[in-house]
Parts: structure tokens; C-alpha cells; sequence
């Protein structure tokens, strides 16, 4: 099993060192294997990224990404106000920019000989990321995106592996076999299989508090997916139990703003507000992680810089030993 940290290439993350060798120290120096990085598509690598410790990538795909799949530009004008807003939002006119910008990063990963990749299986439309009541249900969201994976590895020879990972939103939640299973079987490539983000399936269930209530929900949940468990390639290690903080806005959800910018920052707060993407730090953590046994463990977690980012995985490597 190899233990990765999640890393960007924005200069949000690439500031907080000086060189090649001071990120590389950041993680070799904690016992850990490499990076499991974000890309842009549009840029060159940062000098500092130590391209032979990638081993794997993080797509970016978008949140919010069906309508325009589809080509509603009713539905687009209601989220973005204008035609002009969703240009800059998705860097394109269309659903090409969709593909344009994944078939680039799907690139930039086999360069980097990554062994794996990770593409995000939901939808959700801004405005409902407050209510949580959802215009598209999992199977079009699954059908979708089958269709944008399959028009981006059909008859390519990718040597990765093509992980989709679970959220909370319509999609790959892993709370219903029956769509994890049509997930899997719609998708044509023989190299796929799961990313299991344990903070985002703790989202599903607003009624967890405490880690122990949260690993005996994941240990439901595998046990529900049986032998589908078997395509569980890598884990994305965090937790949030922010149930308590969903229901309270839930009961008095805020007025959206009035643009679509201003919309947009004031539902990605909320968002993070919702995936703090915490230490898993519960003693019974181990045991789920050897259930499991993946490939690959990323310890993936939000900071606002590199102190912050050490001494969170200080606390999660404590919790594993």
C-alpha cells in the first residue's frame, strides 16, 4: 500500500515551499510514498513538483457540469445569469470544454506515468447546495458520466487505472449498491475501479457525531456493497461529521446572493464548511483501512499552509501507527 498526500499546483500549495527538495522532505521525511496531484490543464508543471513521486492525479471535474452536458441553457441561465458567467466558469462555450480540459489532464497523467487517476462521479447545480433537493437523480448522473468516461478512454491506451470517487450529491454516493454496480458496468475500460472518500460518505448520513458512529456507517455500507467491495483500489482518508451543521442550515437555509460570482463563493463556504476534510483519528480506523487494503491511501486533508498541513498528518499518522 503506498501513503500519498493530496497536492495542488496552485500557488496556494506550491508557495508554502521553497523548492523541489523541501516539498519532497515534506512527505518523504513522514514515512510517505508521494503525491496524489491536481493539476491544470492549461499550464506546465511547477518546477517544484517532484514528477517521479506523483503516482496519481486528481481530475478536476466539475461540480456542476450536467446542464451544460446537456446543452440546457435554461437551466444554465438560471444558475450563471448570463452566457458570459458559465464561458469563464467551464472555459468554453460548450460541452467540448468539458472533454477539452479532461482529455488534457488525462495527458499530463500518463507523462507523468501515474498509476492511477481519479475522476468525481456527481452533479449538483448551485443552488442546491443549501436544500439538498436535487433536480437529477443518480442514475442520469451515472448514465452521464459513463458517457463522458467512455468518450475519453474508448480506444486510447491509457496504462492507468481509472478510479471514480464517491460524493454526497447525486452520482457514485456508495449507499446504494444497485448504483455503484451500474457505475462499474457502464463503464467500458477493464482498469477501473473505486476511490473510497470516507468523509464524503459520511456526509450521507446527517445523524453521525462521533468517528466511532462514523466507521460503524462505512462498515455498513461495505457490508451492503459485498463483493463490489473488490474494486475499492484507494482510499481518500478524512472526516467531517458535519451532519448537525447541514440540518441546522437546513432548517433556515440563507437567501442566495444576488450574482452568480457572489452565489458561487457563498456556496463553495458552505461547502467547505460541510468537507472540512479532518484526521481520521478513531483507534478502529486501522481496522477499516485493513479491510479494505487498498492500493493506495491518500491522506487527504484541507490547510491554510504547510504547519497547519504537518501537523494534521502528524495526527493521522499517530492514529495509524
Amino acid at each position: 500500500m503506498k501513503k500519498l498526500i493530496n497536492m495542488t499546483v496552485f500557488s496556494h500549495d506550491m508557495d508554502r515551499f521553497e523548492d523541489r527538495g523541501a516539498l519532497k522532505d515534506f512527505y518523504k521525511s513522514r514515512g510517505l510514498d508521494g503525491l496524489e496531484l491536481q493539476v491544470l490543464w492549461n499550464e506546465r508543471l511547477p518546477e517544484k513538483i517532484p514528477q517521479e513521486d506523483v503516482v496519481g492525479v486528481h481530475l478536476r471535474m466539475f461540480p456542476y457540469w450536467l446542464d451544460l452536458w446537456r446543452s440546457d441553457e435554461d437551466a444554465l441561465l438560471q444558475e450563471f445569469d448570463k452566457p458570459e458567467n458559465w464561458e469563464v466558469y467551464y472555459e468554453g462555450k460548450d460541452k467540448s470544454s468539458i472533454l477539452n480540459r479532461l482529455e488534457k489532464e488525462l495527458d499530463i497523467a500518463q507523462a507523468l506515468n501515474a498509476e492511477y487517476v481519479v475522476f468525481h462521479v456527481s452533479d449538483c447545480r448551485f443552488t442546491e447546495t443549501y436544500h439538498n433537493v436535487f433536480h437529477y437523480s443518480d442514475e442520469t448522473v451515472i448514465d452521464a458520466s459513463c458517457e463522458v468516461i467512455n468518450t475519453l478512454l474508448d480506444g486510447k491506451n491509457y496504462t492507468f487505472k481509472f478510479l471514480v470517487e464517491n460524493l454526497w450529491w447525486p452520482g457514485l454516493t456508495l449507499t446504494r449498491p444497485e448504483m455503484t454496480e451500474r457505475l462499474l458496468r457502464g463503464i467500458h475500460t477493464a482498469q477501473k475501479g473505486i476511490m473510497l472518500d470516507t468523509g464524503h460518505l459520511l456526509h450521507t448520513n446527517l445523524e453521525l457525531r462521533t468517528e466511532k458512529e462514523g466507521i460503524d456507517y462505512i462498515n455498513k455500507m461495505l457490508d451492503a456493497h459485498g463483493p463490489l467491495c473488490d474494486y475499492i483500489c484507494g482510499m481518500h482518508l478524512q472526516q467531517s461529521l458535519s451532519g448537525a451543521y447541514v440540518q441546522k442550515i437546513a432548517q433556515n437555509p440563507p437567501d442566495l446572493k444576488e450574482s452568480f460570482w457572489d452565489r458561487f463563493c457563498q456556496c463553495s463556504e458552505h461547502i467547505f464548511n460541510i468537507d472540512a476534510h479532518l484526521p481520521f483519528t478513531h483507534p478502529e480506523v486501522n481496522a477499516l483501512i485493513q479491510r479494505i487494503s487498498p492500493e493506495y491511501l491518500t491522506l487527504e486533508l484541507v490547510s491554510a499552509d504547510s504547519v497547519e498541513h504537518g501537523q494534521k498528518l502528524d495526527r493521522q499518522l499517530m492514529a495509524l501507527k
